[in-house]
């Protein structure tokens, strides 16, 4: 299954898989979020991380923060 990779144009550091190539069934971070596309992959890649998988096989979508980059 292809998963699709967006990027919160109004963060620097939160970013959601979705389901959706649209990413429309995401939920918005903040009131301000601003979602665009930023890569496909494979669920399969995501393996390591079990908490997303989980949440996109339930929900479609898992929004989450790059825990390497403080928010600015």
């Amino acid at each position: 299954m292809l998963v699709y990779l967006f990027r919160d144009e109004i963060s620097r550091v939160t970013f959601a898989y979705s389901t959706d190539v649209t990413g429309r069934n995401i939920a918005r971070a903040s009131p301000r979020a601003k979602w665009s596309f930023a890569a496909a992959a494979k669920l399969e890649d995501l393996d390591d991380n079990e908490e997303g998988t989980r949440h996109l096989r339930q929900d479609g979508f898992y929004v989450f923060q790059r825990p390497d980059t403080p928010e600015v």
